[in-house]
């Protein structure tokens, strides 16, 4: 029996060399079985994030457009802030003249309306430019600056964002491939298929009479308190023409700024002293006194350039300048006939001498605004496939030599696959105050990309 033992001395070693083979086998198979695992998983998540880098680029894009157009529509407004103020320097400028000249006098406006109105017609004079259009042109200097952002530097930059869509999407799905699959400065060897949006993302140029364009401009406009009509009324109360008892001195201040859809803007003001004349009732009237006017109009290079307010002007012309030759009245029933009922509303000369000395603004062209096109799908779809060979790690590709995988291509589909989607979609972030619901739209920079659910 001793004899026995020492011959069995030993055996232990081949079963646990044994055990420790089995073991190593199955610590392998799991190992690779988890690299392969961990490299699908890999696969999978670097296509998610290729397919949302690809949609945040597509909402940057559209947002980019949004503020395209916002930026358009503050150039604008600012073009039309800076038409207005030329118009009142302009009529500054002529009210300086007639202050000069006493034409009505200074203190006459002070007796009849009040010390706040002749303080007003004083202060015309005081301006550096003084009676000369140097202010004038110094807004409209500024204004062609404005214009020549719309017409060039904004069109330029419209330009670069459309362009490239598809050539910029492809480079952003293949490098966060590349980076998450086989590290910095690694390329890996991927079957890449990309379906993306049409090339201009549903965005489309319109004309800026276009109804929806519009719509927003004149809202826009509607809040420029600035921009609104200007109209007052001064009356006299106490000193009455005994012949014309019903009616009173008046001194009206119109102005009016107009932007039509064709690209015609039109800014015009005036302040007339309008003095009662007449005798028994019946041919009373109201002589004015033009004090300050002023007509600007502006029209882009090939555009009709016609006004309805300076057609209507120019067929009650011509507008004399002095009534030596001619009574004021002999002229106004002769020029306004038609409209002489209507004359206590308006200041009728003083629009006559603005439209013969008006100024015109050309522009180089109309805005360019685009717009969002319903039901255009913006859904990115990213298919990768990954050939066995071409996995880098050491340990599974032996693991997967070993089972036979990489032998079996020909005839098993020795590769790992991922798909993946993402959308972009606009998403305001807080209700609108109106409590109205909003469409998608590129006026607004409220798109944001998600992952969604491959079909």
């Amino acid at each position: 029996m001793r004899g026995l033992r020492k011959t069995q001395k030993g055996a232990a070693l081949v079963l646990t060399i044994a055990i420790a083979g089995v073991a190593v086998l199955a610590w392998q198979h799991r190992a690779s079985l988890t690299q392969l695992v961990l490299a699908q998983h890999v696969l999978e998540q670097s296509t998610a994030a290729a397919s949302l880098a690809a949609a945040q680029h597509h909402a940057r894009l559209l947002n980019a457009h949004a503020m395209l157009n916002r930026t358009t529509m503050a150039h604008q407004v600012a073009m039309a802030h800076l038409m207005t103020i030329a118009s009142a320097e302009k009529m500054r400028r002529e009210m300086a003249k007639r202050v000069t000249r006493g034409n009505p006098p200074l203190f006459l406006i002070g007796m009849m309306f009040g010390p706040h109105h002749a303080a007003a017609y004083a202060a015309s004079r005081v301006s550096v430019a003084g009676t000369s259009l140097s202010g004038v042109r110094q807004l409209h200097r500024a204004f062609q600056r404005h214009n020549t952002a719309i017409s060039r530097e904004l069109t330029k930059a419209r330009r670069t964002v459309l362009n490239g869509v598809k050539h910029e999407t492809r480079a952003i799905v293949h490098e966060v491939l590349a980076r998450n699959v086989a590290g910095v400065g690694k390329r890996p060897v991927l079957d890449v298929q990309i379906e993306q949006p049409k090339e201009k993302l549903g965005v489309q140029l319109i004309d800026p009479a276009d109804k929806v364009w519009r719509q927003w401009f004149d809202k826009t406009m509607e809040q420029q308190s600035y921009l609104r009509k200007r109209r007052d009324t001064a009356r006299n109360w106490w000193v009455i023409n005994p012949e014309c008892p019903h009616m009173r001195h008046e001194l009206r201040r119109r102005g009016e700024s107009s932007f039509d859809a064709d690209g015609l803007w039109q800014v015009t003001d005036s302040l007339s002293f309008h003095a009662v004349r007449g005798k028994k009732i019946i041919l009373c009237y109201w002589r004015e006194y033009p004090m300050g006017f002023a007509n600007i109009k502006s029209a882009h290079k090939g555009g009709s350039g016609r006004s309805a307010l300076n057609e209507k002007l120019a067929q009650f012309g011509p507008y004399p300048e002095d009534f030596r030759k001619m009574t004021f009245l002999r002229w106004f029933t002769s020029q306004f006939a038609i409209t002489a009922l209507f004359h206590g509303f308006s200041n009728g000369l003083a629009d006559g001498w603005g439209y013969s000395t008006r100024l015109r603004w050309k522009t180089r062209g109309r805005a360019q605004p685009y717009v969002f096109k319903r039901r255009t799908k913006l859904q990115t779809r990213v298919r990768v496939k990954q050939d066995l060979q071409q996995l880098t790690d050491p340990v599974l590709h032996v693991g997967l030599r070993i089972k036979g995988l990489l032998s079996l291509q020909a005839q098993w589909s020795g590769a790992l696959s991922a798909v993946s989607s993402a959308e972009v979609y606009f998403d305001r972030y807080e209700p609108r105050f109106d409590g109205q619901g909003e469409r998608a739209n590129v006026f607004q920079p409220f798109w944001m990309a998600r992952n969604v659910l491959a079909n």
